[in-house]
């Protein structure tokens, strides 16, 4: 049977109850196809959660972005 006192914080919380850090998304984001700066964010996940999805007005493309490096 596991240890618990991996699993429990000093003050008693499980620490599943804890929220998951999440970095900050960029509003927008250079455009890689026509290196276009009229971009907007499409979707705060894309085909992973690593990824955002961004949209170019310019060339009218909807591409993705790396959130971690």
């Amino acid at each position: 049977m596991a240890d618990m006192s991996d699993r429990t914080r000093m003050d008693g919380r499980s620490r599943l109850e804890e929220p998951l850090p999440c970095g900050d998304v960029p509003e927008s984001v250079d455009c890689p196809h026509c290196q276009g700066h009229e971009t907007e964010l499409f979707a705060a996940f894309g085909s992973a959660l690593s990824v955002s999805q961004y949209y170019c007005r310019a060339c009218r493309t909807v591409f993705e972005y790396m959130k971690w490096s």
